[in-house]
């Protein structure tokens, strides 16, 4: 896991955006230990408190969780609401006679895929 600084946002901002693309691209999997935080100060030359605060808004959002002694570890992983709300959808569209493959060609259409 490598995190890069980019300066568009704050530093915690980017460590949190960083490690919760890490999780939800699934880089990262359960269970899986972060870096201490002062060994990710350290590696981006940064101020501990600065991660301890990322580490922090990250608990919070419940994608890592802390365990006193041993660290901090990867969450357990929900799917993406998004994908679950657009299962939903989509389920509720064929039940009412929407075919897959009319699915897929509005989902083309609605992607520029499929311009006539």
């Amino acid at each position: 896991m490598q995190i890069f600084l980019t300066g568009k946002k704050s530093i915690f901002e980017e460590i949190v955006d960083s490690i919760s693309s890490y999780i939800d691209s699934g880089i990262l999997s359960e269970g899986d230990k972060l870096p201490s935080v002062r060994e990710l100060a350290l590696s981006l030359s940064i101020n501990p408190n600065t991660v301890a605060r990322a580490y922090d808004e990250l608990i919070e959002k419940k994608y890592v969780t802390s365990i006193p002694k041993k660290g901090v570890f990867v969450g357990a992983i929900k799917k993406s609401g998004t994908e679950e709300e657009f299962k939903t959808l989509a389920k509720k569209y064929m039940d009412n006679g929407l075919s897959k493959d009319k699915m897929i060609k509005l989902i083309n259409e609605a992607d520029g895929e499929d311009k006539k």
